[in-house]
């Protein structure tokens, strides 16, 4: 007997009914599948009518489920990320509810108001301990995973790393990956044999062939060469990605990685059944065995800078002596001083947790947003004359991070493509107590009356769809999923008090979070950027390939391209690089 793939519950029960006359003739089978049934019953009954009876926030609106088990979860999956949501936002208004697998609820606003209330309450609106578990097998618990009292604890021992002083001293190592980048670029212009690494996954069409230009795919160079930074400014170990195409720390990180942010329906049912994490699984074992040799390299690496330290101060270190400017240095610096109480410190395990949270958090998300940047100038080469007009004024080929924060269209350009392409595009809360969180702008309810506040329930799953927030035409205008750099030279007095109310750390936007799980490390990859562009922008024309491939973006933890018709290459974005005449 055929069962249909989108029977209900309650169909396949009726369906018992029809099984032959011997299985319900027997006494054993009989009860046996009684009480099967009798469970799938409760189950049911427990899983749809009673949870949305007792949901907190039922008089929400929202989507209608597609699909009696997976709720909205296919459509969330096949379509652009956070491109649903932003749908449903415009016809639901800024706060409302969707399903998900088994006839879970989950609450999703973009109101400035209730995201300024849950952001401002971490203890209350914790990462769900599914998504900490998992960065946990990924990162370790470092300062991107903990929460409550050990969150505090890494953060204020970070802090120093991070400080404004911090990141000048690291600017020179910007500046020399920058001009290696732009010398391996144009290497690979001038002949890509000589690098032994193609400029590009797939070769150019003959559509495509520029004189004086290269099809290249800038999402790969970029991060190699954000990796070398990090490396460098984050641990002092040069990874040299540039110039070495392998390297075995290098190597691990990227498959570690590269595992670690797929997501398919596998990974949401572990996420929603987490007995499921432990199967064995390929991806499982790649992330295993790259992290052993990434533990491995970073106990060396931390054991050695613990020794110099000692032997260095054997009195006893203060916190004003200078051990070294990489982030790893001055955290251990902060973390052995001699003022600094035991019960402060971190672990050494906690130490070598930020290594590994060190190249996601600094690698990733920093080449993904550059690749952007570049892909978005390309689209606009009106805007990328501008700004290599402005970058030309400036007479020193290595400028302060003071000169770099004064050129307006520089920070523009950068403000409104993270606007648009925020690296990681949305992020998760889970409530630990029923809470009340007030709306900014109430909502229509179900039963037509407006709302002004909603209750979450302890175990609520709050979704922050940080990219829809960032285009929220009630927020930035009609306008809003349009690139325009302007509105941040010339803002708009109308908008500029709605936009002022997102609790965003930097340029009112989310895409660093905001509250006291801000993103640490945004001066830091804010610097970077800005160096990497003025050098390449100096140097190099970017534009579009005559053959308009479709670019998808596809959101894991980051959000990065691929191609359409090229999925099976991997993540890349093809650009014509040219040098500039003269």
């Amino acid at each position: 007997m055929m069962v249909p793939n989108s029977l209900s519950l309650p169909d396949a029960l009726r369906h018992l009914a029809v099984f032959p006359a011997w299985v319900r003739s027997s006494t054993t089978l009989h009860y046996t599948l009684g009480g099967i049934a009798t469970l799938l019953l409760g189950l049911y009954l427990y899983l749809w009518p009673y949870r949305a009876w007792t949901l907190t926030f039922r008089n929400l609106r929202g989507p209608d489920p597609d699909h009696w088990f997976w709720g909205n979860i296919k459509y969330i999956l096949k379509s652009d990320p956070i491109a649903p949501h932003v749908e449903w936002a415009k016809k639901y208004g800024p706060t409302y509810r969707y399903r998900l697998l088994g006839g879970t609820h989950r609450f999703l606003t973009t109101d400035p108001v209730a995201l300024s209330y849950i952001l401002s309450h971490a203890d209350l609106f914790p990462k769900p301990e599914q998504t900490r578990q998992a960065l946990t097998d990924l990162l370790g618990n470092g300062v991107l995973v903990a929460e409550g009292a050990d969150h505090r604890r890494q953060r204020k021992a970070l802090n120093p790393s991070f400080s404004p002083a911090a990141i000048r001293g690291m600017v020179p190592t910007f500046f020399d990956k920058a001009v290696e980048l732009k010398e391996k670029l144009l290497t690979l212009i001038e002949d890509e044999n000589e690098t032994g690494e193609l400029a590009s996954p797939s070769p150019a069409l003959e559509t495509d062939k520029v004189e004086g230009g290269k099809k290249i795919d800038v999402l790969k160079w970029l991060g190699k060469t954000t990796l070398d930074v990090i490396g460098i400014a984050g641990f002092s170990y040069d990874f040299k990605a540039l110039t070495e195409p392998n390297n075995e720390l290098a190597n691990a990180y990227n498959k570690m990685f590269t595992a670690g942010m797929e997501v398919g329906l596998f990974q949401i049912l572990q996420f929603l059944v987490p007995f499921l994490r432990h199967i064995p699984n390929e991806r499982k074992r790649s992330i295993e065995n790259s992290t052993a040799v990434t533990r491995t390299v970073g106990k060396r690496l931390v054991e050695e800078k613990k020794k110099a330290v000692l032997a260095s101060h054997a009195e006893g270190l203060e916190k004003g002596q200078d051990i070294g400017n990489d982030l790893l240095s001055i955290l251990i610096k902060a973390n052995m001083a001699s003022d600094v109480k035991p019960e402060q410190r971190l672990t050494d395990e906690e130490v070598l947790a930020q290594i590994t949270t060190f190249m996601l958090a600094g690698n990733e998300t920093s080449s993904t947003a550059l690749t952007w940047i570049l892909y978005t100038l390309s689209q606009h080469p009106d805007v990328q004359t501008r700004l290599r007009e402005e970058i030309m004024v400036v007479d020193d080929e290595r400028p302060s991070l003071e000169t770099l924060n004064s050129l307006p269209l520089l920070d523009a350009v950068m403000r409104e493509t993270i606007r648009l392409c925020p690296p990681v595009p949305s992020t998760l809360r889970q409530a630990t107590e029923t809470s009340v969180i007030p709306l900014g702008t109430p909502v229509i309810g179900r039963d037509g009356k407006m709302i002004d506040s909603v209750t979450l329930a302890k175990g609520t799953m709050v979704f922050i769809p940080i990219l829809a927030i960032n285009e929220s035409q009630e927020i930035w205008g009609s306008d809003a999923e349009t690139f325009n750099p302007d509105r941040f030279i010339n803002p708009d007095q109308a908008l500029t008090a709605k936009y002022n109310q997102i609790p965003g750390v930097w340029g009112n936007l989310l895409s660093f979070l905001g509250g006291t799980r801000n993103c640490i490390g945004y001066r830091f990859a804010l610097a970077e950027m800005k160096v990497i562009l003025f050098v390449l922008m100096r140097t190099f024309e970017f534009s579009l390939l005559n053959s308009n491939p479709k670019i998808q973006k596809k959101s894991s933890i980051v959000m990065r391209p691929r191609i359409i018709g090229e999925e099976k290459l991997g993540f890349q974005m093809p650009l014509i690089v040219k040098p500039l005449s003269g």
